[in-house]
């Protein structure tokens, strides 16, 4: 199945979750490897909470977008 994670589409296999998606755009030793501990996800527009990421399941055509939390009011 088809899904975007910051604009970029990506093929995940059936019953990925955003963490499985994640590494998936994101392997080790690619040199280029984000901290996903200092970003928000949202699933859809909707913000996902990070104890989530693992057994959020993912849809055909979701849209992941990985955001920096910001300070302020």
């Amino acid at each position: 199945m088809k899904i975007s994670i910051n604009g970029i589409s990506y093929e995940i296999e059936e019953d990925s979750s955003i963490t499985q998606a994640l590494a998936l755009s994101n392997p080790p030793n690619s040199g280029t490897q984000t901290k996903l501990e200092s970003y928000v996800i949202a699933l859809n527009q909707t913000f996902v909470p990070r104890s989530q990421y693992p057994l959020t399941k993912l849809q055909d055509n979701d849209a992941i977008e990985l955001l920096s939390p910001m300070a302020g009011g």
